[in-house]
């Protein structure tokens, strides 16, 4: 337990400046790694590629960011520092990997439950773009041909409210001209057939049907500040009226991702660009002031 919690203090350290919120992002900084299918199957006759997009920004723009990877079986430190190691040298922040057989094989041999619920392959890596290394992994999920597999969940867009009244909408890549000190309410909307029923088995070794239950992070630049860093889908689907999280814009313009999580290693995510205005806006809603490209 004492290892667990020094683990989890060195990687808070690393990930966000010291007495920083975690949406804050000032340095360079990994929000989010998506596995393209989150759930690859495989058979006698080959393994599904895997396209693995890393969502690594830096507002300081210090330099183009360069990413070095391996694979090997999961390990506690979300690093490949023991056991079997592919090297994987330099590759793009977007890259499609064709895992070997026997990586994946390494990996199940490893597994003390020998592949049950997926056999896990995983991809640790470090972004760097001049300063100090950070460091992130990704679980690649492998399961048997057949069966319905996983699905990565998406945003089709975001709700904007203003003291609760609704504010209009942006999609991925708009830019929200925001006045000044103004709270801006966010509540993500989920891409239909993104929330997925799913089948597992419980202890008792029963079937179960389970719905998932989405999570948010949301990052914002210098700027920029969030009221909550995280929030969950709601059950009911709805939200309360000033959204999941509120946007306030002190000075400035930068950007701002939304990240949607699964609880099954489906994960995906929106960018959006914001601008405070130089002078007074009025206090007419957002929608009045729509969001542009």
């Amino acid at each position: 337990m004492r290892a667990l919690a020094l683990l989890a203090l060195l990687c808070a350290s690393a990930c966000t400046p010291d007495f920083a919120a975690p949406s804050s992002v000032t340095d360079l900084r990994v929000l989010a790694v998506q596995a393209d299918p989150p759930e690859a199957q495989y058979d006698d006759a080959g393994v599904d590629p895997v396209q693995v997009r890393v969502l690594a920004v830096d507002p300081r723009d210090a330099g183009p960011i360069v990413l070095h990877a391996q694979l090997c079986a999961a390990t506690d430190s979300r690093r490949c520092d023991g056991g079997p190691t592919l090297d994987l040298g330099e590759q793009p922040l977007s890259a499609t990997l064709l895992v070997p057989p026997e990586v994946i094989s390494q990996a199940r041999n490893s597994d003390d439950l020998k592949g049950l619920g997926g056999i896990r392959v995983q991809y640790s890596f470090s972004v760097q773009n001049g300063g100090t290394p950070v460091y992130a992994s990704k679980v690649l999920l492998f399961s048997p041909r057949g069966g319905t597999p996983n699905r990565n969940p998406a945003l089709s867009q975001v709700n904007l409210t203003r003291d609760g009244d609704a504010g209009g909408f942006a999609g991925p890549g708009d830019t929200l001209d925001l006045p000044a000190g103004v709270e801006i309410g966010l509540r993500p909307v989920l891409a239909d057939g993104s929330r997925e029923d799913y089948v597992t088995t419980d202890l008792r070794g029963n079937p179960v049907t389970l719905r998932e239950q989405p999570r948010y992070s949301f990052f914002v630049t210098p700027g920029g500040e969030f009221s909550a860093d995280t929030a969950d889908e709601p059950l009911d689907g709805g939200a309360p009226p000033d959204g999941l999280t509120r946007l306030t814009g002190h000075s400035g313009d930068g950007g701002l991702w939304i990240v949607v999580r699964d609880g099954r290693g489906g994960e995906s995510w929106t960018e959006l660009r914001w601008s405070v205005a130089a002078t007074p806006i009025s206090s007419q809603p957002v929608r009045d002031r729509q969001a542009h490209r």
